[in-house]
């Protein structure tokens, strides 16, 4: 079994702007272990912190 390198449990985050708030990630959790590649991947434009 490979070793675990990184453990992330429950990341939540949003983006805050003047008129509101867009969240990113909610409660996410998951570990990577030696020899994994891991992307976190969301519709088109999810990831700008001016989304409105």
């Amino acid at each position: 079994m490979n070793q675990v390198l990184l453990e992330v449990k429950d990341v939540s985050y949003s983006y805050h702007t003047k008129t509101g708030e867009t969240p990113a990630l909610s409660h996410i959790s998951f570990s990577i272990s030696q020899g994994e590649f891991v992307a976190i991947v969301g519709p088109s434009g999810c990831g700008n912190a001016m989304c409105q």
